[in-house]
């Protein structure tokens, strides 16, 4: 496909989700009224609404202009889209029903297919080739094994405590939602993500490089959002977030492996087909 066509798709796609997720994010911290939630999940949305406004959004904007002449951009580019599919799934299934729900529901597919359409048109063996052998491979790898394991035993010792007390996670009570939001889509998604992207980068496979590459420059911007979600908490409720610690350092580890990774990719642009 003609390359002045990959940059229009590619142009349209990117400003259709920020303007979309920039509405989104305006409404939930601007408008009265649009969340209908408790005062728990509305201080969290909130939250993740400003860290999507005055960080996500302008890192996919800016990384777009600069893919162009950036392979590093384009990671980023690409990590930036799997934010929005993590992030607005929450939005789909955790926040009561509001005026933003077919926004929710837009940013959440265009975000999903574009990165498929993204990921499929790639060549991920020219990709993994520009890695130095100085990447600190095992130690990336090795983090996001660790990240996948802690993540998941938690999440799952918290589901399975119902099973033999019958009492719901105070976290779930806390949300007033009749299931575990966060749980599911974790344990369905995020953590099988950085378990599998963790072991194919262990073993050097190139789509280990790719979706390491992605996942990380994704859990360190929504690591982020966690910990300014904490932040709204507390100053607006008095809650602190038992866990803040544990998320400060999983994010510390997020940026270090995503800088780490994105270092060892050359400036110049393998170019890629279009969609």
């Amino acid at each position: 496909m003609h390359h002045g066509q990959v940059d229009r798709h590619h142009y349209v796609v990117t400003w259709v989700l920020v303007i979309l997720a920039a509405a989104a994010s305006l409404g939930g911290l601007f408008v009265n009224g649009t969340y209908r939630d408790n005062a728990f999940v509305i201080t969290v949305f909130q939250g993740n609404d400003f860290v999507t406004l005055f960080l996500a959004i302008p890192v996919m904007a800016v990384s777009y202009f600069l893919m162009g002449h950036s392979q590093r951009a384009r990671i980023v580019w690409q990590g930036s889209l799997l934010y929005l599919v993590y992030n607005y799934q929450f939005y789909l299934y955790g926040a009561a029903f509001n005026r933003f729900f077919l926004v929710y529901v837009a940013l959440f597919t265009v975000a999903l297919y574009t990165l498929i359409f993204a990921l499929a048109r790639m060549d991920v063996d020219a990709f993994a080739w520009q890695f130095s052998e100085k990447t600190p491979v095992r130690l990336i790898s090795g983090f996001m094994i660790f990240f996948a394991l802690l993540l998941g035993i938690l999440w799952t010792a918290m589901a399975a405590s119902t099973i033999f007390t019958g009492v719901i996670p105070e976290t779930v009570r806390q949300t007033g939602h009749p299931t575990a939001v966060v749980f599911a889509t974790d344990l369905t998604i995020l953590i099988p993500g950085m378990g599998i992207g963790g072991l194919l980068l262990w073993r050097r496979k190139p789509w280990g490089y790719l979706t390491a590459s992605i996942i990380m420059v994704k859990a360190a911007t929504y690591g982020i959002s966690l910990i300014v979600m904490s932040a709204f908490t507390y100053r607006a409720l008095g809650i602190i977030d038992p866990l803040l610690l544990l998320w400060s350092a999983l994010t510390l580890g997020c940026i270090a492996s995503a800088w780490f990774l994105l270092k060892s990719i050359p400036r110049t642009v393998v170019p890629q087909p279009g969609f």
